[in-house]
């Protein structure tokens, strides 16, 4: 593992529109590496206040936030770090991977150990997926009656930094050794305040730099389980924060509950008690929702798939009422995206999977996706409305992903924005949907006349430093934005390094890949109505069904 790899596909969010990548910054590492340490020394020879407002200028930054959907009113913070905390953090990841291998080797309950992504979507991926975790579950708890089911609330954005040194070094020698900088712990707890602000609450979600973090303080609180149930039959797995212990009655569930409860309070976590339960077999292992939803099939003729189309979409939103704290919408559209529909089906298929994203918007990358693979059949007028309605319906409340979302769908199918939706987004605090905005500006989508005054008067030097520094660095670099009289990049050593290197952040080139679309024919075949429910041996032989395709349930 190394720095260039966990900033070229590790830094950004996925969660973010197609633009935003760190792919040239990560290729240029080098270069950038070897422009900075000509400015540090050509700071050495400054006066010593120079240097010290140097030093000062570059000790801590900010994220920018980006608010994204879980379910119901729920949501979650990703965090974007700055270029030069993110670049130190990964480097110091690197630099000490073999070290933090052997932390992870340590717990034996770990499905959730990061590595290399073969796929090439990610730096890092996860051992296991949840469902083989899942699997893995039921195949080694095959001899035990109880199971123990808990997690943390809020891990990431509770995590309290000073833990991972006490996670890697013990708490004695943490707090004994805590300005020791040649402490892995120590280093890491470092590089994560100063890019927070000196905060010790809180990792970024997004970066999977923040994965190798929050999997050595779970191998660490596996490998404390492991050492205090031993001698017993108890068997324990974890995935990220969930954990799932098995045991062969109610008084040892309850001693290994109460140790994980202990454990977490020592360690600064608290469970979530929602998520928490002891129960007895038979249990369910599977939702009823996911499995009417996962084994639901589709016939190919005309009148029949339509009405299978609409029951299905009503079945979905039967359980998601039923079921508001589960992922009900986001797994139907995922069960969606692998049918293959017929060209009679479109307008209604469009129609139900538009008013999905309305109900659930984190379903919005699949939608947009979905639209995207069948751009020759969308109706612009309806795209157009219903991205209009999410606009104004979330920029009042704050909600970044799906505004962006909407904006990346506008450009996506060059549909034009009204001067009212435009002004709501350039008077809000929304950095990521803000750039896509002066995308749209910059191609004429957005028309001339409406001002960004407001934005324009907070590209300052310290701009670069907070919770603005993608839209100060992109809005100047890129021309869309006019240039201060005092340019914050040339005031700042890093960026301006950066500018030299012609490093973007945003690549308005990019677009959404279409999913692979098999070719459906139009059938002009009269065909007898018959419920969707019937058995499948009074299926006719020339009525085949689509074979559907299970989606998994995708967790954090």
């Amino acid at each position: 593992m190394t720095d260039i790899e966990l900033l070229k596909k590790g830094y950004f969010p996925k969660e973010l529109p197609p633009p935003f990548n760190t792919e040239l910054f990560a290729s240029k590492l080098t270069d950038i590496h070897k422009d900075w340490k000509k400015v540090t020394l050509s700071i050495e020879r400054k006066t010593k206040p120079e240097r010290q407002s140097f030093k000062d200028k570059f000790r801590e930054s900010k994220w920018v936030v980006h608010s994204i959907p879980k379910t119901g009113f729920s949501r979650r913070l990703l965090g974007i770090p700055n270029p030069y905390h993110q670049s130190i953090l990964s480097k110091t990841i690197a630099d000490k991977w073999k070290d933090i291998e052997l932390i992870y080797s340590k717990s034996n309950m770990s499905s959730s150990i990061p590595i290399i992504d073969t796929t090439g979507k990610r730096a890092l991926q996860y051992k296991n997926s949840f469902g083989e975790f899942k699997k893995g579950c039921i195949i080694n708890s095959f001899d035990k009656l109880f199971e123990v089911k808990t997690d943390v609330s809020r891990y990431y954005g509770t995590l309290y930094t000073h833990v991972i040194p006490w996670a890697i070094h013990s708490k004695a020698v943490a707090k004994t050794k805590r300005r020791d900088l040649t402490l892995l712990g120590n280093i890491l707890d470092k590089n994560l305040r100063e890019s927070n602000s000196g905060q010790t609450f809180g990792i970024p979600i997004g970066p999977d730099t923040s994965l190798v973090i929050a999997e050595i303080i779970g191998c660490t609180l596996d490998k404390i389980i492991q050492d205090k149930f031993k001698s017993s039959s108890i068997k324990g797995f974890r995935f990220v924060d969930d954990y799932f212990i098995y045991c062969e009655n109610q008084s040892d569930s309850e001693k290994v509950f109460k140790f994980i409860q202990s454990l977490f309070t020592e360690y600064q976590l608290d469970i979530n008690e929602e998520k928490t339960k002891i129960s007895k077999s038979p249990y369910e292992l599977e939702a009823n929702w996911a499995i009417e939803l996962g084994s639901f099939t589709f016939r190919k003729h005309p009148k029949s798939q339509q009405t299978d189309i609409e029951r299905f979409v009503s079945l979905a939103f039967r359980h998601a009422k039923s079921n508001p704290k589960d992922s009900v919408l986001n797994f139907a559209i995922s069960v969606l995206k692998f049918q293959t529909f017929l060209d009679e089906s479109w307008e209604l298929f469009q129609a139900l999977i538009l008013k999905i994203a309305l109900t659930e918007p984190v379903t919005l990358p699949v939608v947009a996706q979905l639209l995207i693979s069948h751009k020759s059949k969308v109706d612009k007028s309806k795209i157009k409305s219903i991205t209009e309605i999410i606009i104004k319906e979330h920029s009042a409340k704050g909600h970044n992903f799906e505004v962006a979302w909407a904006l990346w769908i506008c450009k996506e199918f060059q549909i034009k924005l009204k001067d009212k939706i435009a002004e709501i987004i350039f008077n809000s605090n929304d950095i990521i949907s803000i750039l896509i905005a002066l995308d749209l500006k910059n191609i004429g989508k957005i028309n001339a006349s409406v001002s960004t005054k407001n934005i324009e008067l907070e590209l300052t030097e310290e701009s670069l430093m907070d919770d603005k520094w993608l839209l100060t660095y992109e809005a100047i670099t890129k021309g869309w934005l006019p240039k201060p009289k005092k340019n914050p990049i040339k005031l700042n050593e890093y960026f301006n390094v950066l500018e030299k290197n012609k490093i973007h952040f945003y690549d308005e080139t990019k677009s959404l890949i279409p999913f692979p679309v098999i070719k459906s024919s139009t059938s002009k075949v009269p065909v007898k109505e018959t419920s969707n429910y019937e058995q499948s041996k009074n299926f006719k032989k020339s009525e085949p069904t689509i074979v559907k395709m299970i989606a998994p349930i995708t967790e954090y």
